[in-house]
């Protein structure tokens, strides 16, 4: 499973064309917040949560997903105060047994591994904070099942910048067993 990470997009409609041609086949596009409606429009099927900047009746503050048996909790992340601390996203990722916690508002591309989760932010299409280009994430999930064995998902997780550059440091392996 691919899926194509994208957030603050702000109304730039012309650059998540140009991430979606640059990261070519996904299977699912998840938008983090802040005119999540620039997706909604075009990709019916896209996953999209509301950010400070969109109509709350647009979509939900929060969704899970399931990703190939891990569950990604995504939030814009402003009722969740992550442009003061990580704790609040940290203890909501925990509460909801999030084995991803995919956010944005900061517009500040960020990739860790905490506590066993790993939480990202893909950036911003629009207005990029604390890095000098726009930055969007994929997500390539792979589920290895060993017969007599618990099956394990594997996700590989890469930032690219706008032109379709790999981001140096943003990128990340994790697997999860019994998934």
């Amino acid at each position: 499973m691919r899926v194509l990470v994208l957030s603050d997009t702000h109304g730039r409609t012309d650059r998540i064309q140009q991430a979606v041609r640059q990261a070519g086949r996904f299977d699912l596009l998840v938008h983090a917040g802040d005119h999540a409606d620039d997706v909604l429009e075009s990709f019916p099927h896209a996953v999209a949560v509301c950010g400070n900047c969109d109509d709350p009746s647009l979509a939900a503050v929060e969704q899970e997903v399931d990703l190939l048996g891990l569950k990604a909790l995504v939030a814009h992340g402003h009722t969740l105060n992550v442009k003061t601390s990580p704790l609040p996203l940290l203890y909501r990722a925990a509460e909801a047994q999030a084995d991803i916690a995919i956010y944005g508002h900061t517009h500040t591309p960020t990739l860790v591994e905490e506590e066993g989760r790993i939480f990202l932010n893909p950036g911003s299409l629009s207005y990029p904070r604390g890095f000098t280009v726009c930055t969007y994430c994929v997500i390539e999930l792979t589920r290895r099942d060993a017969q007599g064995q618990e099956s394990e998902v594997e996700a590989q997780v890469q930032f690219y910048t706008l032109d379709g550059n790999p981001v140096p440091g943003f990128d990340l392996k994790k697997s999860w067993r019994g998934r």
